[in-house]
C-alpha cells in the first residue's frame, strides 16, 4: 500500500510543476528547480514499479532502474501514469496465468494387481550381445536396443562399455548416459526456479517434493556413484526436511521417499520406522512391504521376512513381486501357481 503512495505522489509532483509558474520564467533557477523537482518525480515512479516487479527481472536491478527512470523522465506525469497502466496489466495477465496452474489434488488410478505382466528386455541376451568378441555392427544394434530397458537396468551396462575398445560404442554409450543425466539435470534447473518463484506454501511443498524426487532419480537410475551419489542423496534428504518443516500435513509419498534415500544411505532402522509412518499416512501397503521385507532380511531377520511375503500374498501383490512370494512361501506346486494366477474373487 505505502508503495502506491510513491506513484500518487510522482503525479502529483509533475502536475504541480505543469501549474507553477517556472515553466514560464526564463531564469536558470527556475529551471534547475522544475529538472529537480521532475526528477524526484521520475525516481519516486520508478521505485513504485521496481516494487511490483517479479524477483526474476531484478538480477541487474541498476539498469532495470535506469529504463524505468528514463521512460518516466521523458513524459511528465504521462510516463509514470503509463508506466502503472502497463505494469498493471501485465502482472494481471500473470495472475490469470498462476490461478490456471494452482496445484489440484487428484485421486490416484485403482490399482491393479491382476494387470498384464511387465514385458521384459531379455538382458542377458543383450549383454552377450555387446560382448567384444560379437561382431561391432550386432553390438551397435544391441546397444541401441537399451533404449527401451529400464534405465537402472540400462545405465550399468553403458557404464561398463564406456571402456570400450571401439570408439562407435563407447561414444554411443556416453552419448545415451550425458542425454539422460542432461534431461534429469534440466529438470532440476526448471524446478528450482518453480521454488524461487513459488508465493505459497503449498507451492514451496510441491517444488522441494519434486526436487527431492529428480535428486533421487540421478542415484535411482545409476548416473551418479561414490561420493557424488553421497552428496545428492544428502541433498535430496535436505529438500524433504525442508518440505516436512512446512507448516502442512505430513503427505504419504514423501516420508515414502525419504524411506527410500535412508536406505539408499544404508541407515535401515531410520528407513524402517519412516516405512511404518507412510503406511500410517494411508500410502499403499503393496508398495511398503517389499521393502520393510528387505530390510528385515538386511538385518538377518528370516522370520519377519516371511511374514511380510505373507502379507503381501493377502494382497495379491504384483506380478513382478510373485516369486519372491512363492520363494519365502515355499509355494512351488502348480496348484498353488494356479491359485496365484487366478484368486478367488475374480
Amino acid at each position: 500500500m505505502y508503495r502506491a503512495l510513491w506513484l500518487l505522489g510522482s503525479v502529483l509532483a509533475d502536475a504541480g510543476l505543469l501549474a507553477s509558474p517556472w515553466l514560464h520564467s526564463s531564469s536558470t533557477h527556475a529551471y534547475l528547480a522544475v529538472l529537480s523537482t521532475h526528477a524526484l518525480a521520475s525516481a519516486m515512479a520508478t521505485e513504485f514499479c521496481i516494487g511490483h516487479v517479479p524477483r526474476e527481472l531484478l538480477g541487474r536491478r541498476f539498469f532495470l532502474r535506469l529504463l524505468l527512470f528514463n521512460f518516466a523522465f521523458i513524459a511528465p506525469m504521462l510516463g509514470a501514469i503509463g508506466m502503472a497502466y502497463v505494469l498493471h496489466i501485465t502482472l494481471g495477465r500473470e495472475h490469470r496465468r498462476s490461478a490456471k496452474l494452482q496445484h489440484a489434488s487428484m485421486a490416484l488410478p485403482e490399482y491393479d494387481v491382476q494387470g498384464p505382466p511387465a514385458q521384459r528386455s531379455a538382458q542377458g541376451s543383450i549383454r552377450s550381445r555387446l560382448d567384444s568378441s560379437v561382431p561391432d555392427a550386432v553390438r551397435m544394434q544391441s546397444l541401441l536396443t537399451l533404449q527401451a530397458v529400464p534405465q537402472r537396468v540400462a545405465n550399468p551396462i553403458l557404464e561398463n562399455l564406456l571402456g570400450d575398445s571401439t570408439d562407435d560404442i563407447r561414444m554411443v554409450a556416453f552419448g545415451m548416459l550425458d542425454a539422460e543425466e542432461k534431461k534429469i539435470n534440466g529438470s532440476i534447473a526448471l524446478e528450482m526456479d518453480a521454488l524461487a518463484r513459488a508465493n505459497s506454501q503449498e507451492q514451496r511443498h510441491s517444488s522441494l517434493r519434486k526436487l527431492a524426487e529428480l535428486h533421487w532419480e540421478l542415484v535411482y537410475a545409476s548416473l551418479a556413484s561414490g561420493e557424488l551419489r553421497d552428496h545428492i542423496l544428502a541433498t535430496a534428504q535436505g529438500y524433504i526436511q525442508e518440505a516436512l518443516a512446512l507448516p502442512l500435513p505430513k503427505h504419504s509419498g514423501l516420508l515414502y521417499l525419504q524411506a527410500r534415500i535412508m536406505m539408499g544411505q544404508g541407515r535401515l532402522e531410520q528407513a524402517q520406522d519412516l516405512f511404518q509412518q507412510a503406511l500410517h499416512a494411508g500410502h499403499p501397503a503393496v508398495s511398503v512391504y517389499p521393502y520393510l521385507g528387505e530390510i528385515a532380511y538386511l538385518q538377518r531377520e528370516f522370520a519377519v521376512v516371511t511374514e511380510y511375503m505373507r502379507l503381501l500374498a493377502q494382497l495379491r501383490a504384483a506380478k513382478k513381486s510373485g516369486q519372491t512370494v512363492d520363494y519365502w512361501l515355499h509355494r512351488g506346486t502348480d496348484a498353488d501357481a494356479h491359485a496365484h494366477k487366478h484368486p478367488n474373487h475374480i
